[in-house]
Order: structure tokens, then sequence, then C-alpha cells
């Protein structure tokens, strides 16, 4: 059965219209305009790059808990830094076997971007042969329409894709058996052998960047503190943060806790004195754990204070935070 795939009336431009329609070119660096900008972005229309009724469409819901990357002089994160991909230090999916990563970014364009690698059953019911596989979901910021275009693509490749290291800068160099395969998301459908081949180089080596970069957000993102930020009645961004200027935002007007207690930390491992008895008294060893309020309003915007899984896996606390790999 022959279904046809039609390009989104709205995107049928030319190359140099195309280009001025996706441009970031109304958007400084300033993180606090670039944050409402994204809050205000995220609420307006999500569709579809392509029509199609067997092809998976991408909504809003998809980026709900994106890293929002968004620097600027009075960026809350300047200090997150991220390991290149294909490296030494390539983060892999033996640490990170569910990755679930969603990003927002200002740069030449705005985008969102979803990488989740699939579990087996998923896999064996697309036919997917490889060691992994992805779905990709992407969406593009159309300033034309005020409205993202999105779609969704699935990949599989070999374990020898992590350590490709830098031959991935030259595509040229590049065997078919180290790029990634094209499969289709849908269980009733199936890619060409060659369907790989025929996609441009160029976005062939973006799919492994971003599948690369992922994990290594993914490994930065395991031990730094964010904030899931979100208009009380819509999806949320979460903005890493530095642990200082979190300090900091608390002794000023721009957050309002629900309560008057402290900002959650943590408090370090220490010995408690008890009495046990009249006249006596003995000492206890008290575990790292979470204190303090971690709800507040953010100018004007709901959001919670996200500590570091890292430590989250080490702390006993019954406190439910926002966890951005789901």
């Amino acid at each position: 059965m022959k279904n046809n795939s039609l390009l989104n009336k709205d995107l049928a431009l030319n190359y140099e219209q195309f280009s001025d329609a996706i441009t970031n070119d109304f958007i400084g660096t300033d993180f606090i305009d670039r944050l409402e900008w994204a809050m205000l972005m995220i609420q307006q229309n999500f569709n579809q790059m392509r029509l199609a009724e067997y092809l998976p469409a991408v909504t809003r819901n998809h980026f709900d808990k994106a890293y929002l990357m968004a620097g600027g002089e009075d960026s809350l994160n300047n200090n997150v830094k991220f390991f290149r991909p294909f490296t030494d230090l390539q983060a892999t999916p033996d640490i990170f076997p569910d990755l679930n990563i969603k990003v927002m970014t200002f740069e030449e364009t705005i985008q969102l971007n979803k990488v989740k690698q699939l579990d087996i059953r998923t896999k064996q019911a697309l036919r997917s042969k490889l060691h992994y596989a992805y779905e990709i979901s992407s969406a593009f910021y159309n300033k034309k329409t005020e409205a993202f275009y999105g779609c969704k693509n699935g990949y599989e490749f070999n374990r020898g894709f992590f350590s490709l290291r830098t031959k991935v800068d030259n595509a040229d160099k590049l065997s078919f058996s180290e790029i990634p395969n094209s499969i289709s998301l849908h269980p009733n459908y199936t890619m060409p052998a060659n369907a790989v081949t025929l996609l441009p180089k160029k976005q062939i080596v973006d799919v492994m960047k971003l599948i690369a970069m992922s994990y290594q957000v993914a490994m930065s993102m395991y031990y730094e503190w964010s904030i899931y930020i979100k208009e009380y009645d819509n999806i949320g961004l979460i903005v890493p943060i530095e642990p200082q200027i979190l300090s900091e935002l608390y002794k000023t007007s721009l957050i309002k806790f629900e309560s008057k207690k402290q900002m959650v930390h943590f408090v370090k491992e220490h010995y408690r004195r008890k009495v046990a008895a009249p006249g006596e008294d003995y000492t206890v060893f008290i575990n790292r754990y979470l204190r303090g309020e971690h709800r507040f309003n953010y100018r004007g915007f709901y959001a919670e204070v996200i500590p570091p899984k890292y430590d989250l896996v080490r702390a006993r606390t019954k406190k439910k935070f926002v966890d951005g790999s789901k």
C-alpha cells in the first residue's frame, strides 16, 4: 500500500524565504528576554513539517521539561559545561541506558530537540536489528507564522558509533556500517534498505552529533542544580543553574515562596547529641539529607528547584522532584 507524505503548505517556500523565516534575528542575548520568549513560544501552535496519516505527530508535550540553553550576561548557568562529543570523554548508553533528553536552543535558529533511546520491546516491534535505536523529535520556530514545525524520525546504529572520535567531522570517510541507519517509527511500515544513503551527508552528521551530544548533556545535567519553570497551565522548561546564583536570587524579590521555609538545600552529615535520660545523653550520626522548600514563584512563573540527581540518589528524602528524563 502506497502512502503519500506531503510538505506542509506553510513551508512551501524557496530557499531564501525559508531561511529568512527560521532565522533568529529578533531575540537578543539577554537571558531574561530569552526565558520570557521561550515561555511564550511553547504556548504557540505546533504543526507538522510533513502531512501523512502514518507519520507520528510531534506536539508541544514532547518537549515538556526540555533544558533551556540560553546564555547571556545575566544567565543563571554560564558555568555549566559540556564535554565535547566523540572524544575519550564521550558518555554512552552504558552510563545512561534510558536516555530521554530534551533541549531548547537559541542560536541562528530556535529549535527544540528530543533524543529518546528505544527500549527492547519497541525495537523488536519496529524490527530494529542493530544495538541501539532512537526516536528523534525536532521542531524549529517559524517567525512568520509564529509556530513550531516538528518532525519525528527513527535511527539505529552499532556500538562502534561511540568510538568514531573526530572522524565524524568528515562525512566522506564514514562507512555505511558507521553511520546511523534510518528506521520507521510505525510498526506497519519499513524504510528502504538504502534510505540513509538518500539523505544529505550534512544531515547524517548533524543527527550523529545530536545523539552524541545528548549523552553529554545528560552527563552534565546529572551533576547540576536546575529550576523547572512553567506557566501554571502549560508545559515547562528546565533551566540549569549555578547553586550560588540560586542563593543570591533567594535574597531578592524575584523569588516568592509559598511558605517561609528556607530554600531547599543539603545538610551535611554530622553528629547530634540526644538526651537519653535525666543526666545522660548520647551522640548519633546523621547522614546528609535535604531540607527546605523547593516550590516557589519566579517572575510570575511557577517554579521548582531540582537538586542534582547525583546527590538525590545518595540522599534519603521523601520530597518529590521533577525528573527531566521522563
